[in-house]
Parts: C-alpha cells; sequence; structure tokens
C-alpha cells in the first residue's frame, strides 16, 4: 500500500487585508487596512503600526514644489515684461541735432540665455550688450576724401539720391577702374572679438571687385570677392581673438563703379547699425570730426574751416580770409565807420564826395 500525505505551507510574511490589526504582530508585519479610503499599507514597527508610505509627507512635499514654481512664474513673467520694455525704449533712441536728423549710438539689448530654477535651478542672463563704437573714422565719405584714407586710381565720394535712399550716412564711396580705397586702424583691444559690416553694390560683371579686412598680422577675411555685378547688399564678417592692435580695412574695384557706405568696425561678435565714429558730427551745413569744424551756407557758397592748420573763410572755393601767426590776411575789407591803423584814423566825411578825414593820433 502505497501512503499519501498533503502538506500546507504558510508564508509567515503575508499580508493580511482586513479592517481589524492582525494579533500578535511581528517586526516588518505588512496589513493593509480595509476600513479607511483608499485603504492604507501599514507596517508593525515593534511599538505600532504606521503608515508604510508617507503619502501626506509627500503630497505635502508636491503642493510646496508646486506653490514654489508658481512664484517663479511670476518672477520670470515680469522679467520678460521688464526685458521687452527696455528693448522697446532702447530701439527709439535718437538724437535730433539743429533741425537735421542725426543718428547716434542705438542702444540695442540682447538677452541670449535666460536659465530658469527654484529650489536648485538658477536665473543667469548671458551677453548683454550696447553697441557699438565705430573705429572707422570719416566711415561713409560724408566728410570727402580726407586724410583718413589711402586711395589710388580715382576715389570720389557720392551724396546722390541712390545713396540717400539705400545708404543709413546718405553718401558714399566711389571706386572707379582700378582704384583701391584702405584705412589703417589703430588701438584695437587686443583679446577680443570685432564684428565689420558695410554696404556696397557694383555696376559690371567680368572683373574682380573684393572688399577684405586684414588682422592678426598676416590674416585676411573678405566680405566679398566677386566678378558679378550686385545692387545693394549688406555684407559682414566677424574676426575672432585679435592679437593684434592694428586692424587695416581693404577695398578694390577694376573696371565701372564699386559704391561702398556705411562701414562700421566694432566690438563683438554682433552686427551693428552704422553709426560715424565718436567725436564726429555731420550734417548739411555742419561737419565735425577730430580735425576741426567746418559751417558752409550753401545758398550764399560760403564756408569757414576751423581746424589745427587753418582758420579761415571761403568763397565759391575762394580763400577771402585767414589768420597767419599774428596777422589777418584779406583780400578785401569793408569798413562801416572810422579805422584806426597804429595811430592814424581814418574817418569818412558825411558825403562820399566830402572824402575821407585823416586823424593822427596823439
Amino acid at each position: 500500500m502505497t501512503a499519501v500525505a498533503q502538506y500546507t505551507i504558510i508564508h509567515i510574511n503575508d499580508v493580511v487585508a482586513s479592517d481589524m490589526p492582525p494579533e500578535n504582530p511581528y517586526e516588518g508585519q505588512l496589513w493593509v487596512n480595509t476600513a479607511t479610503t483608499p485603504p492604507e499599507t501599514m507596517v508593525w514597527d515593534g511599538q505600532g503600526w504606521v503608515v508604510q508610505n508617507n503619502l501626506d509627507d509627500l503630497r505635502e512635499t508636491v503642493s510646496t514644489h508646486t506653490t514654489k514654481f508658481g512664484e517663479f512664474q511670476n518672477s520670470v513673467d515680469g522679467l520678460n515684461s521688464y526685458v521687452g520694455t527696455l528693448t522697446e525704449t532702447v530701439e527709439t533712441l535718437e538724437d535730433d541735432l539743429g533741425n537735421e536728423q542725426s543718428k547716434v549710438l542705438e542702444m540695442q539689448s540682447k538677452v541670449s540665455e535666460l536659465e530658469h530654477s527654484v529650489d536648485g535651478l538658477s536665473i543667469t542672463m548671458q551677453e548683454q550688450f550696447a553697441g557699438g563704437i565705430n573705429y572707422i573714422h570719416n566711415s561713409s565719405g560724408l566728410n570727402g576724401l580726407t586724410d583718413d584714407w589711402i586711395t589710388s586710381g580715382t576715389v570720389s565720394t557720392d551724396s546722390s539720391t541712390d545713396a540717400q535712399n539705400n545708404t543709413t550716412a546718405n553718401s558714399c564711396f566711389v571706386l572707379s577702374d582700378s582704384s583701391t580705397l584702405k584705412q589703417v586702424v589703430t588701438g584695437a583691444v587686443t583679446g577680443t572679438s570685432y564684428t565689420i559690416s558695410l554696404r556696397a553694390k557694383k555696376t559690371t560683371s567680368g572683373y574682380s571687385s573684393y572688399f577684405y579686412i586684414k588682422y592678426n598680422g598676416s590674416k585676411i577675411k573678405y566680405l566679398f570677392s566677386t566678378t558679378s555685378t550686385f545692387d545693394w547688399t549688406e555684407y559682414s564678417a566677424v574676426i575672432d581673438d585679435v592679437q593684434d592692435g592694428t586692424i587695416t580695412i581693404y577695398a578694390y574695384n577694376r573696371l565701372a563703379s564699386l559704391y561702398i557706405a556705411d562701414i562700421i568696425l566694432a566690438e563683438g561678435t554682433t552686427v551693428h547699425k552704422w553709426t560715424p565714429a565718436p567725436n564726429e558730427i555731420y550734417t548739411t551745413e555742419v561737419k565735425i570730426d577730430r580735425r576741426g569744424i567746418e559751417v558752409s551756407n550753401a545758398d550764399s557758397a560760403q564756408r569757414t574751416v576751423i581746424n589745427n592748420t587753418e582758420f579761415s573763410g571761403y568763397y565759391n572755393e575762394e580763400k577771402i580770409f585767414t589768420l597767419n601767426k599774428d596777422e589777418t590776411i584779406t583780400k578785401k575789407t569793408t569798413v562801416d565807420g572810422e579805422l584806426t591803423v597804429g595811430k592814424t584814423k581814418f574817418v569818412p566825411m558825411p558825403t562820399a564826395s566830402e572824402g575821407l578825414n585823416i586823424v593822427i593820433l596823439d
């Protein structure tokens, strides 16, 4: 006869689910309390039944984080509103000189990165800039061809309707056949980057025209080099890590005409709107730069020049008077009244027919 036996295995860590706690619990025993909604899993810690997963604390933590994130969002919205207002204010900044609109430095503002955080996140703002001081003197020919520029061939300036409609400066340089335009900039800050931009137009195809910038001794970067014609176009380039304070810009044209305007070389890696160099102010009848002041009147064909080499008055390009050390040289002089020269006084008589009375002074 074969014997048959039956065994029942009871796991001592079985989870008890009931509305009453089990009797004689052991440490670590689990009990699902069905008397609560939803049921809670309890554990016997040797002293009493405690909630195994502290959901209340977890809910409180989530609620706290939610509240803090809402406060942070309000702060970020306020910051975005402020940045928007600042940008709008800066972009509309301009100055009016003598009823002639003279565009000066327009502040530009940029926020390139914004990181948000609460309890471990942070807010940072990077690369905020105000632009841009132009290192190029007489950068669009508003003062004619000054000695800031080294030229060869035939180079002139133009302020025609075409230039006024397509350039910020309302003026440009014109390079004729086999002509060059060059300026050497000194005093650039080393260890930084610079951006150069300009507007140009080429009228004939088949022969090369180009514009480049030379830096760090022998490095060259072209803004354009082409044999094709092109209408008014903006060109720009960034030069990184300038290690030499001397920077040269150079333009060349072969055949017909190359028009160049609004040249600006400024610190940073962002293209700036054109502005004159510091201490340069150009209006219709007043020109001020590092050499001096020139005031003209187109209606009367007169102009007065004050600089470090002369103090003179012109009429139709003819010099009428000038200071020469301790004397004034003039072509014509009209005296309405008495004239005293040394100890001699010349007094006109009441009528022209009576002549001139000459008086010797004591």
